[in-house]
């Protein structure tokens, strides 16, 4: 009983010494409350704004009380939530600053995710067939030629019986459909696929069966279709499988369907690189099986063995390439001598040449975040003097180091988790603006969604930036917390300077990241002005192209060859027209590579360099075009099936060929130059410049023109017609006409249209994307790094209000004044372009892949960024150094 009643007079006083604990803290507080009143009104306020100012400065009477509370016997996550209802209404009675910095954050936090859902789209997602990392895609390639090719029908063969390093192999090549029967007619993008593509893949139907060897060897008429063309076209119709399509105009009938989450091929920048919506059987046909030297156009896929690894694979692969080339016709083997097959995971050869550009974009991205939390961290720095009296009550009262350091840190978590809630709505909207802007250009581009790992992306960032922005602030608050601060000049000059220093050094980061980025966009303009600068060999303006694709089932190839003469004779009535020409390939998309021979009288060259890039024409193309002639002649009407065949090359053929002749009257024939070979001669009658055959950074490589007329096989080629139509009026305005006029030929038959200016923006996409981004990223940093400097020399006005009062009471003029405040800004400048400029000069050496004919040591970049930096950041210090100026000397001294 005695026990009982000690325990309970110990709890009376416990809670007695709360009570009074409570009322001393609330007297104390209200003599610090009625001292800053006093300097209010000193310094020329009134009673009542005085008395609002001094409650703002303590955080209001009510919540300084609960908050500097001994809080030691409260459990850990209530004083959390304690603390994250103090922060929060210690934002809300700062909207200025807390908009500041939420929006500081939601930029630098929004373009990190953003940039990061291509990254996890394109890099990070693994590929949707079982155990992907053992999948490889082989190649051919000869020792001369400018890059890796495909299979050979009879190459693939032989290694598909042979090799014994794979669990399984599979040829595929993409292939143009014209699809009707369920729908309008359209085009669509398929594939011809060898049937143990899916067993390769590992991936099984969601609805029928896949393709089986039985199909293959009996040229079956059957086809696997997508998700996406069963959703599209059939309408996701359960009884799809055994329903029939048309596939140039020839029935099919669907035997499977595939899952949603199934695409293959995996898109990318190279050979056979667009998802199908369509699989029928590769059926090679008799021509292609016994196509030795012919045919390099289809991508081999392999599983390795389980324990295999991908140099067993590639030892054995050197051991096989000679039985492929002994399997060649005698006379075929000098065009073969060297081949080799070059294999390569399959993630590897599809993003590989992405993955630079990517993660380039992701670093340039989180230095922005970095200037980001560089200016909140400044803006908490310079918050914190106005509450340093604040903190210096809470400590004298008992509250700890870590007690406080804790209640600033959460006010950052509080900030960052608002500015990464933001910054979600941001990388939302950018990610898909930057989908849009890369096209179908980026690899795996249908890959790229806004889901949960992004989601966790942003709270893993609201987490981690106030470990850059918010823990040095806390950590220097609490050291400035002494009794110091409770009289009546707290902010001692030791504190101001160390708190300038600190803000220094954060403004000087800021310039020295903005100008890395900076220097980064810069080299990308340079670069792409450069490309745009570069001779095409071809004008664009007031051109339009316009292509089909003739489906076998509906042109025989009789009927293939005179449809380019019809789309001709039919532009004709265009008005305005100055030029018509047809082809089976415009500048920058020309496909097909073919070996040559040429006459006697030409320098002897290696077989294996004897590749070229030929074109079939129709019309005036050269003139459609704008291709210069630079000497012979252009084909005219009288280049007929009947009379000598003729070729028109380019300059870098002619160099190559006849470095010191003139090619007129010299002959060249496709193939090798091999006893055996029949194919006919044709006589060059002509020389034009050369075209880029593919992208404008891409070297060019020998070319051959000839005469639709003169060439009667009409190959897949020749289903692709192209027409270019040269007008006295804007390409815009006869698009729509230009279009009509091949329709009314087939009005089934889809049609794309694009001007020529188009068509080279189409294919500047890659370095366009990266090129806006960097400059985006930059153009953030600066103004970010402006905001910055902006604050700190505000923050450096307002703390020198009094000296600045006794120098202009003193006789200082305005330019004195102004200079005193510029000259601050001006140092800070200073040594953050000489690190930044030291740190660009290394950083940017990664992006020598990414630039076309520039140094990353370009000059100019660098002092055009340092330039354009330093106007910035001047224009950022002029309102302060403004309003230094307006200082009153007589209220700076009555306060003083």
């Amino acid at each position: 009983m005695r026990r009982l009643r000690s325990t309970v007079r110990r709890l009376l006083a416990l809670f007695r010494h709360r009570r009074r604990a409570d009322v001393e803290l609330s007297e104390e507080l209200n003599a610090h409350l009625l001292a800053h009143i006093d300097d209010n009104i000193r310094a020329g306020m009134s009673p009542d704004d005085a008395r609002r100012e001094a409650l703002v400065a303590l955080g209001g009477l009510p919540s300084t009380i609960e908050s500097y509370r001994d809080q030691r016997s409260l459990p850990f996550v209530e004083t959390t939530m304690q603390d994250v209802r103090y922060a929060l209404r210690l934002l809300w009675k700062s909207p200025a600053y807390t908009l500041a910095a939420i929006a500081a954050l939601a930029i630098g936090i929004g373009a990190n995710t953003a940039v990061f859902s291509i990254v996890n789209g394109v890099l990070l997602k693994a590929f949707p067939y079982r155990n992907p990392d053992q999948l490889v895609l082989l190649f051919e390639q000869l020792p001369n030629a400018p890059s890796k090719f495909g299979f050979s029908p009879p190459d693939f063969e032989l290694f598909h019986r042979t090799a014994r390093s794979y669990a399984g192999i599979a040829a595929y090549t993409n292939v143009g459909y014209e699809l009707s029967g369920p729908s309008t007619p359209q085009r669509i993008k398929g594939a011809r696929v060898s049937p143990d593509l899916f067993s390769v893949l590992g991936v099984a139907p969601a609805a029928g069966r896949v393709l089986t060897d039985g199909d293959d060897r009996q040229r079956a008429r059957v086809a696997v279709i997508s998700n996406g063309l069963w959703s599209r076209t059939l309408g996701r119709d359960p009884s799809a499988v055994g329903r029939t399509i048309s596939l140039d105009g020839q029935a099919y009938a669907v035997v499977g369907v595939m899952p949603q989450t199934f695409e293959f091929p995996p898109r990318n920048g190279h050979f056979n690189g667009e998802p199908a919506d369509v699989f029928i059987p590769m059926s090679y046909t008799p021509v292609e099986r016994q196509g030795y030297g012919m045919f390099y156009n289809s991508t081999v896929v392999a599983r390795l063995k389980p324990g295999v690894s991908m140099a067993q694979a590639g030892a054995e692969i050197a051991t096989l390439a000679p039985s492929m080339i002994e399997q060649y016709p005698t006379e075929l083997r000098p065009f073969t001598k060297g081949l080799t097959v070059p294999i390569g995971p399959l993630f590897e050869e599809t993003v590989g040449s992405s993955r630079q550009l990517l993660l380039i974009l992701m670093g340039a991205v989180a230095l922005v975040l970095l200037i980001g939390c560089a200016d909140v961290a400044g803006l908490i720095l310079t918050r914190s003097a106005s509450r340093h009296r604040e903190l210096a009550i809470r400590s004298a009262l008992g509250a700890t180091g870590w007690r406080i350091a804790r209640q600033l840190l959460t006010e950052s978590f509080v900030l960052a988790a608002a500015g990464s809630a933001a910054g979600l709505g941001i990388a939302y909207a950018l990610t898909r603006s930057l989908v849009t802007l890369a096209g179908d250009k980026l690899p795996r581009a249908e890959s790229i969604s806004f889901d949960s790992r992004i989601v966790l992306f942003a709270v893993v960032m609201a987490i981690v930036t106030p470990l850059f922005f918010g823990v040095v602030p806390a950590f220097r608050a609490v050291r400035g917390t002494s009794g110091d601060a409770l009289k009546e000049n707290a902010h001692s000059l030791a504190s101001g300077r160390h708190r300038s220093w600190l803000l220094a050094s954060i403004v000087i980061g800021q310039v020295a990241v903005a100008l890395v980025l900076a220097v980064g966009a810069g080299l990308l303009v340079r670069s792409f002005v450069r490309l745009l600068q570069t001779n095409a060999g071809f004008r664009t303006e007031r051109t339009v192209r316009a292509t089909t694709t003739l489906p076998a089932g509906r042109y025989a190839p009789p009927k293939v060859r005179p449809f380019y003469q019809q789309l001709i004779d039919g532009a004709r009535a265009i008005p305005g027209v100055t030029a018509i020409g047809g082809g089976t390939d415009v500048p920058l998309g020309v496909r097909e590579r073919r070996s040559f021979s040429a006459d006697a009288g030409s320098r002897p060259i290696p077989q294996n360099s004897r590749l070229i890039a030929p074109t079939w024409t129709a019309g005036a193309y050269f003139e459609a075009l704008g291709i210069p002639l630079q000497r012979g002649r252009v084909f005219t009407d009288a280049d007929g099936p009947n009379s000598l065949r003729v070729a028109i090359v380019n300059e870098r053929l002619a160099r190559l060929v006849w470095p010191d002749a003139d090619p007129i009257g010299h002959q060249v024939r496709w193939g090798v130059d091999i006893p055996q070979n029949q194919s006919p001669w044709m006589t060059i009658v002509g020389v034009v410049a050369d075209v880029k055959q593919a992208g404008l950074d891409v070297p060019v490589m020998p070319q051959i023109y000839v005469p639709v007329a003169q060439d009667a096989t009409g190959g897949p080629l020749f289903r692709t017609p192209n027409l270019i139509v040269r007008s006295s009026r804007s390409a815009e305005s006869i698009v729509a006409e230009v279009r009509a006029s091949m329709q009314r030929l087939d009005a089934d038959l889809p049609v794309t249209t694009q001007t020529l200016d188009e068509m080279v923006g189409e294919s500047l996409k890659p370095q366009r994307f990266s090129m806006t981004l960097m400059m985006s990223f930059a153009g953030l940093a600066l103004m970010l790094a402006a905001l910055g400097i902006y604050g700190v020399l505000a923050n450096a006005v307002a703390q020198q209000t009094q000296e600045i009062g006794v120098r202009v009471a003193l006789g200082a003029t305005t330019f004195d004044v102004m200079w005193m405040v510029l000259s601050r800004a001006l140092t800070f400048m200073a040594v953050g372009l000489a690190i930044g400029a030291a740190g660009a000069a290394a950083v940017t050496r990664t992006m020598t892949g990414l630039l076309f004919e520039i140094r990353p040591t370009d000059v100019t970049s660098f002092v055009g960024a340092i330039a354009a930096l330093s106007a910035v950041a001047l224009l950022a210090s002029l309102l302060p150094a403004w309003r230094a100026t307006r200082v009153d000397p007589i209220v700076a001294l009555r306060a003083e």
